[in-house]
């Protein structure tokens, strides 16, 4: 695995130009800069999803394992934060208009997108003979349940998106149209709420789903604070490394005791968020190779375990672990390629404006 992993490396290190001396670069957490960082963030959640099918060990798979231990659940921080961060910065441009736009542009599209991609499992376990109740796949189509599928990252950004609407309805009437804080707080209240009801009554479902649900608050909360943040950190490379110097301290603490408390897990989480914020301030990721991983990010994440379950069944994963990884990597890009391609003319046809012919 550790071959993987330099392979990733050497397509990051190969693609970044540092900034000069007290310059940043301003395009940070443009779509562009984003979309490379979430590529190097979806490579490493298909490392980690083919890692669950194959029995690792050794000293050239020890060293991935370590560093997959080490990120845990922030392989999908930074989605959640730019998620986040890019609705909040859509609402201060557009204003109501934009929040009228996400039950069916944003909720309605990905529930479609979702269930398309869960009637592919469908026809997969048919083919590999691997049954599922009626019940399983009912619920799997509001990712709830499981078929095979990933489920709960998109069950939670269904929730995010159910908590926006509702937090930002009230700038609909013109005397809160400029009011932003009010709707961030009720939707960061919203967002503990959440944790708490999944951390209280649903712990048997694992951590996952709500340990890092917060950092895409974390992205309305940076941008609503963004000017002031880019004016402190972007004076000067004094202020800058210092700040930086706190975070990287604030991080190894913090990590060194997530596991005993779980308040610790949460600022640990928005702390390497924020590290990776600061980083691209100051490293820039300019990658073909990336940017395409990063805008197929749903796709990647929902299909590539067809191709996984596809050599499980044929027993690949227990006779050549590393043709595994290299087929499960080519076809998950394949099977996303074409599934953006015909999911996106679908999409296009039902939500997009119809042209009035005089």
């Amino acid at each position: 695995m550790i071959f993987f992993i330099l392979v990733l490396l050497l397509v990051i290190f190969s693609s970044a130009k540092y900034e000069k001396a007290n310059e940043f670069n301003v395009n940070y957490i443009d779509r562009n800069a984003t979309n490379n960082i979430k590529g190097i963030f979806v490579i490493l959640i298909l490392f980690s999803h083919a890692k669950s099918y194959l029995s690792l060990g050794g000293v050239y798979d020890e060293p991935y394992v370590q560093l997959q231990n080490h990120l845990g659940q922030m392989v999908v921080a930074m989605f959640l934060f730019y998620s986040g961060f890019g609705m909040m910065e859509q609402i201060k441009k557009r204003g109501f208009s934009y929040i009228t736009t996400i039950p069916k542009k944003r909720f309605l599209n990905l529930l479609l997108n979702f269930d398309i991609s869960i009637l592919l499992f469908l026809i997969l376990n048919l083919a590999i003979g691997k049954k599922y109740s009626v019940s399983d796949y009912l619920t799997a189509l509001i990712a709830w349940g499981s078929v095979g599928n990933s489920n709960w990252y998109i069950f939670d950004i269904f929730v995010l998106y159910a908590f926006t609407f509702i937090s930002f309805f009230i700038i609909k009437w013109k005397r809160f149209s400029q009011m932003l804080l009010f709707p961030v707080v009720l939707n960061t209240i919203l967002s503990i709420a959440f944790i708490w009801v999944f951390k209280t009554h649903f712990a048997y479902m694992g951590t996952r789903w709500y340990n890092t649900f917060i950092l895409f608050v974390l992205g309305m909360w940076y941008s609503y604070f963004r000017e002031t943040v880019e004016k402190v950190m972007m004076k000067n490379d004094v202020i800058f490394y210092t700040v930086f110097a706190f975070t990287v301290c604030a991080y190894l603490y913090t990590y060194l005791h997530n596991d005993d408390n779980f308040a610790y897990y949460v600022v640990w989480s928005v702390i390497f968020t924020l590290g990776i914020v600061f980083i691209t301030m100051k490293v820039r990721i300019e990658s073909e190779l990336l940017k395409w991983f990063g805008e197929h990010i749903f796709s990647i994440y929902i299909l590539q375990r067809i191709p996984m379950h596809i050599m499980v069944h044929f027993g690949i994963d227990q006779r050549h672990k590393y043709v595994f990884m290299v087929l499960a990597i080519a076809f998950s890009c394949a099977i996303a390629a074409v599934f953006d391609y015909f999911t996106g003319k679908i999409s296009n046809a039902i939500w997009k404006p119809k042209t009035v012919k005089n």
